[in-house]
C-alpha cells in the first residue's frame, strides 16, 4: 500500500498550501518537518512567510530570530521592523546572519539615547532602500541622527529610493547635511517650505520625489527657484501636498522651474479670496516641454469668486487635461481634478457626492468622508460609496456636524475592512456603520462611544483583530476587551491630557493579555505617560517585552 507523505507533494502545489495559512501557521506547521527542512524552508521563504516577522507573536519571532534566521538569512533581502523590536534584535545580533539585507523599514521610530542607539545598527551602508516612519515630533534626536549620519552623510553610496515619514513633518534646516550623489527616488513629509530647498540643493541625481509639506510658517523664505533647471536635472516625476500651507502662487514658482519633468503631480487646498490663476497654470505648464502626465486635486475657499480665475474660463486647457470641476455656492467650495484620479487616498465631503454622484473614483483605497452641510444626514451618501469608489478598504468618517438620523438604511460595505470611527459624535450612526461592514479587521473609536451599547448585540461575531480606543478611562476596558474575542493588536490612545482619572500600575495591562487569548501587541500613547502610569522598572523576558519612551508604552507577549 502507497502512503503519500506531504512532503512528497510538489513545490507548487505545496506553495498553494502555503497561501491559505498565515505566515505563523505555516512556520509553526511545516518548519522541521522529516528530514527535509532545507526544502521546506525554500518554500516557506519563497511564499513570503518572512517578509512580515515584525507581526510575529514574541515567541515566534524569538524562535525565528535564534533558529531560522541563522539558516536562511543570507537568502533574505527586506527587513521590517518596529521599534519596540530593535533592541531586541541588536542584542541578537541578526545581522551576523541577513547579509544582504538591501531593503529596510522601520516602524514608529520614537526616540534614541546616546547608550541606545539601536538605529546605528541597522543602518549599514549597503542599504539600497530605507523607509523610516518616526512616531512623534517631540523627539527630532532619531530624525537628525538618520539624515546626518546616514542619508546625507559623506559616506552614503548606495542608497537609492528612501522614504521618510512623521506626520508632523521633518525638519532638515539647520541640520549638517553633505550632498547625496545616490539617491533616486525620495518621499518625506517635510516641516516646512525651506526644509524643501534644503532637499533641492543636496539631492544630486534625484529622478523621483514626492513631497508633502506640513507646517505653515509666517517667515519670508527667500529661494533662488531659477537655478533648479541645472540642479535637479535629472528630476522627471514629481508630486507636491500642501493643505493650508502654500500660496498657490508659491506652488506655481516651484513647479515653473522643474523643466525636465515628464510627470506632474500635486494637491492642493487653501483660502483663495477670488480664486487662482488658471492661466498662470496654463503658461507655467508651456515651460515643462517634457510633460506627459499631468493629475492634480485643487481645493479653495472663496469670499468672491471671479470667473476669470476658475478653469471653466479655459475650456480648451480644461479639455486637455481632462479636469472635472465643482462649485458649492452656499459654502463658497471650490473643487478641481483630473481624470483618471491616480491618488489611493482622498478626502470629499458629502455635498459634493450630493450634487455630483457621477464621480468615479476607482484607484481610492482609502477615504475620508466629510459632513460640510448641516441640514443633511451623512447616511444618504453611503450607498454611492460602493458605486462611485468601488475599491475603498478603509474608510474614515469625519462627522462635524453630529446630525441625527432615525431613518432606515440598509446597505453594506463588505469589501471596508477598516473604519476610523473616531470622529463620529452620534452613537447610532456607529451601529449602523459598523452593521454594514461584516469583514471588519481594523477599528479606531472613542470608547465613550462602544459604552452607549448593548455591546455583546452589537459586537456578535465580529472579526476585529486590531482595535484602537481613544480614552483616559482604562477601567473599563476591560469590560470593552470580553467582546472581542479575536483581538490580537490593542491601541489605546489616551493623547488628551486630563486629571479626572488616577495614575496605574502595568498590571492593569498584563491583565488584558487575560481576557483576549488571541492579543498578544498593546500600546499606550499618553501626551506624558508617567501621568498615566507608575512607571517601575520591568525586566522583559522571553514570555514578555515591554519597553516605553515618555509617550508611548509597549507590551508584547
Amino acid at each position: 500500500m502507497f502512503v503519500t507523505l506531504f512532503t512528497d507533494l510538489p513545490d507548487l502545489v505545496i506553495l498553494n498550501i502555503l497561501r491559505y495559512l498565515s505566515p505563523f501557521d505555516a512556520i509553526q506547521a511545516f518548519y522541521n518537518i522529516d528530514n527535509n527542512t532545507e526544502r521546506i524552508l525554500n518554500l516557506l521563504i519563497e511564499g513570503q512567510c518572512f517578509s512580515t516577522i515584525h507581526h510575529f507573536r514574541l515567541s515566534l519571532f524569538n524562535f525565528v530570530c535564534d533558529y531560522v534566521l541563522p539558516r536562511i538569512g543570507n537568502k533574505l533581502s527586506h527587513l521590517t521592523l518596529y521599534d519596540h523590536q530593535l533592541g531586541l534584535t541588536h542584542k541578537k545580533q541578526i545581522l551576523l546572519y541577513l547579509t544582504n539585507i538591501l531593503s529596510l523599514h522601520l516602524i514608529n521610530i520614537v526616540e534614541i539615547t546616546e547608550n541606545d542607539n539601536h538605529l546605528s545598527y541597522f543602518l549599514h551602508k549597503q542599504l539600497k532602500n530605507l523607509t523610516i516612519k518616526f512616531l512623534s515630533e517631540n523627539h527630532i534626536e532619531a530624525q537628525a541622527y538618520v539624515c546626518e549620519q546616514f542619508i546625507f552623510n559623506k559616506k552614503s553610496e548606495n542608497l537609492i529610493d528612501c522614504c521618510l515619514l512623521n506626520n508632523y513633518g521633518i525638519q532638515l534646516q539647520h541640520l549638517t547635511l553633505f550632498p547625496n550623489n545616490s539617491i533616486e527616488k525620495m518621499t518625506v513629509q517635510l516641516k516646512q517650505l525651506s526644509d524643501l530647498h534644503v532637499l533641492f540643493d543636496h539631492l544630486l541625481n534625484i529622478k523621483i520625489l514626492n513631497i508633502e509639506l506640513c507646517r505653515w510658517t509666517i517667515e519670508d523664505i527667500k529661494y533662488d527657484y531659477t537655478k533648479l533647471p541645472k540642479k535637479l536635472s535629472h528630476l522627471i516625476e514629481f508630486s507636491l501636498k500642501s493643505e493650508h500651507i502654500l500660496s498657490f502662487n508659491q506652488i506655481i514658482t516651484i513647479i515653473r522651474y522643474l523643466i525636465h519633468l515628464k510627470k506632474l503631480s500635486f494637491i492642493y487646498r487653501n483660502y483663495d479670496e477670488y480664486g487662482i490663476d488658471i492661466n498662470q497654470l496654463e503658461l507655467t505648464l508651456n515651460y515643462l516641454k517634457n510633460l506627459t502626465q499631468f493629475h492634480f486635486i485643487i481645493k479653495f475657499i472663496y469670499f468672491n469668486l471671479n470667473p476669470k480665475l476658475t478653469f471653466e474660463n479655459n475650456i480648451q486647457f480644461k479639455q486637455q487635461w481632462n479636469i472635472h470641476t465643482y462649485k458649492n455656492s452656499l459654502y463658497k467650495n471650490y473643487l478641481a481634478y483630473t481624470q483618471p484620479f491616480i491618488n489611493r487616498k482622498y478626502s470629499i465631503s458629502t455635498d459634493i457626492l450630493f450634487q455630483d454622484n457621477s464621480i468615479d473614483f476607482s484607484s481610492i483605497t482609502n477615504l475620508s468622508l466629510i459632513t460640510h452641510t448641516k441640514q443633511l444626514s451623512i447616511l444618504p451618501f453611503i450607498h454611492l460609496l460602493n458605486s462611485n469608489f468601488p475599491s475603498i478598504t478603509h474608510l474614515h468618517i469625519v462627522d462635524s456636524f453630529g446630525i441625527e438620523d432615525n431613518n432606515n438604511y440598509d446597505f453594506k460595505l463588505p469589501k471596508i475592512h477598516s473604519f476610523d470611527a473616531s470622529e463620529l459624535k452620534i452613537s447610532n450612526l456607529f451601529q449602523i456603520f459598523l452593521q454594514s461592514m461584516p469583514n471588519l479587521i481594523y477599528l479606531h473609536v472613542n470608547l465613550n462611544v462602544l459604552l452607549t451599547y448593548d455591546l455583546k448585540l452589537l459586537l456578535t461575531k465580529n472579526k476585529i483583530k486590531h482595535l484602537e480606543l481613544i480614552t483616559n478611562n482604562l477601567d473599563e476596558i476591560n469590560n470593552i476587551l470580553f467582546y472581542f474575542s479575536s483581538l490580537e493588536h490593542l491601541v489605546i490612545n489616551s493623547k488628551k491630557q486630563s486629571n479626572q482619572y488616577t495614575r496605574k500600575y502595568l498590571q492593569i495591562i498584563f491583565d488584558w493579555f487575560h481576557i483576549c487569548s488571541q492579543l498578544y501587541i498593546i500600546h499606550v500613547k499618553a501626551h506624558k505617560l508617567s501621568d498615566l502610569f507608575y512607571l517601575v522598572h520591568t525586566e522583559s523576558d522571553e514570555t514578555i517585552h515591554v519597553q516605553y519612551s515618555s509617550e508611548m508604552l509597549t507590551v508584547w507577549k
